[in-house]
């Protein structure tokens, strides 16, 4: 299989990487220029951003092989009229260029504008990972809601506790083994039973306690909408 990557960000650079041990070969082209795109791949991806995914779309010539984008969010239909063969290959993770990461681990979820787009896409996951699900553009868009929650709001959430404990001279670091804990409860519980803290205490006294302390600050307003979630999810169970 012959599979040309479209894009220089942190998506492409890791697919090059996890497609190059099992792929015929894997060719890296630039968004911008589109310079030696091969006419002969099997599969070319786009990766870039969201916002790009059209204009780089538009730019391609009507190519035989199968056109996919990697985005949660945009439809399949956004590549229908640079290829017959169209569609999404979306790899669920977090992409940084200098982070090292098991691709064996990484799920795939796929959409085929046919069985034989659909084949190809399924290959080509096939080449760093055996977790490859098929995924319309609404299921697509609920997984991508369901890890900004996950992960990039988490991450907002450790950058204010970060800023929190600088006040008193410490970081992150200081929280490490508690957020490598937490993360291992959901190993082996639902998230909504491996709640802990004031809130799934129905602490009241120490949640006021709180909001106090972040009185005129925006992580006031934050603090404030997730203990109320926290309550109301404490009150159903």
């Amino acid at each position: 299989m012959k599979i040309t990557i479209i894009g220089g960000g942190n998506v492409a650079t890791h697919l090059c990487v996890a497609l190059s041990d099992k792929a015929d070969e894997v060719i890296s082209v630039s968004s911008r220029t589109l310079e030696d795109l091969p006419e002969d791949s099997d599969l070319y991806i786009i990766a870039v951003s969201d916002s790009a995914i059209a204009e780089v779309a538009r730019r391609l010539p009507r190519l035989d092989g199968v056109v996919a984008h990697t985005s949660g969010s945009v439809p399949m239909e956004a590549l229908a009229d640079c290829a017959e063969r169209y569609g999404v290959f979306y790899p669920l993770q977090t992409f940084t260029k200098w982070s090292d990461l098991d691709y064996t681990r990484i799920p795939v979820f796929i959409e085929g504008s046919d069985t034989t787009a659909v084949r190809t896409l399924t290959e080509a996951a096939n080449c760093f990972t055996t977790h490859i699900r098929a995924a319309d553009s609404e299921a697509r868009k609920r997984l991508h809601l369901a890890s900004v929650f996950a992960c990039n709001y988490v991450n907002h959430l450790w950058t204010i506790a970060d800023r929190l404990l600088a006040a008193d001279g410490l970081s992150i670091e200081i929280l490490r083994p508690l957020i490598e804990a937490t993360v291992e409860k959901i190993r082996h519980l639902p998230p909504a039973q491996a709640q802990t803290g004031p809130a799934s205490r129905g602490d009241t006294g120490i949640i006021q306690s709180h909001l106090a302390m972040l009185a005129d600050t925006p992580c006031h307003d934050i603090y404030k909408l997730l203990a109320e979630s926290i309550l109301h999810e404490r009150n159903k169970l």
